[in-house]
């Protein structure tokens, strides 16, 4: 089902003018980026933490992380925005394995995010909850 004539989500992201429950899927101003792990992330956990010797990509990747990204026109402006905002994601995939900065690469510009991550766009997202984001 479709969102009804004259109903919107205002700023705060709350359904206007229709009630929730009658409302199907609303596509929502954003796409979706899901960050993949590649083998030196890997190589990197088991390097500052000894005792992750268990854990392999399959393992690291069973739930990706998922970020709420702008929507672009085209691969380029994609690009672009993640060479300036590359090392936000890094930094996170970095922290839910290891805290401790120290032990972090330095250099974590977008050539080494790219040896590192795996990135996978999505233009459509949809939001199947009637609660504001």
């Amino acid at each position: 089902m479709k969102k009804p004539v004259g109903s919107f989500r205002d700023k705060r992201g709350t359904i206007v003018g229709a009630n929730p429950k009658d409302m199907g899927p609303l596509e929502i101003n954003r796409s979706a980026l899901i960050a993949i792990a590649k083998q030196p992330f890997i190589d990197w956990l088991h390097t500052v933490d000894p005792s992750s010797g268990h854990i392999d990509l399959s393992a690291v990747n069973r739930e990706p992380s998922v970020y709420l990204v702008p929507v672009f026109d085209s691969d380029e402006d994609f690009m672009e925005w993640l060479e300036e905002h590359c090392d936000i994601i890094f930094e996170e995939q970095l922290d839910g394995w290891w805290t401790d900065e120290r032990s972090w690469p330095p250099n974590r510009g977008i050539e080494v995010f790219q040896e590192w991550f795996e990135c996978h766009r999505h233009s459509m997202v949809w939001d199947l909850d009637d609660e504001p984001l």
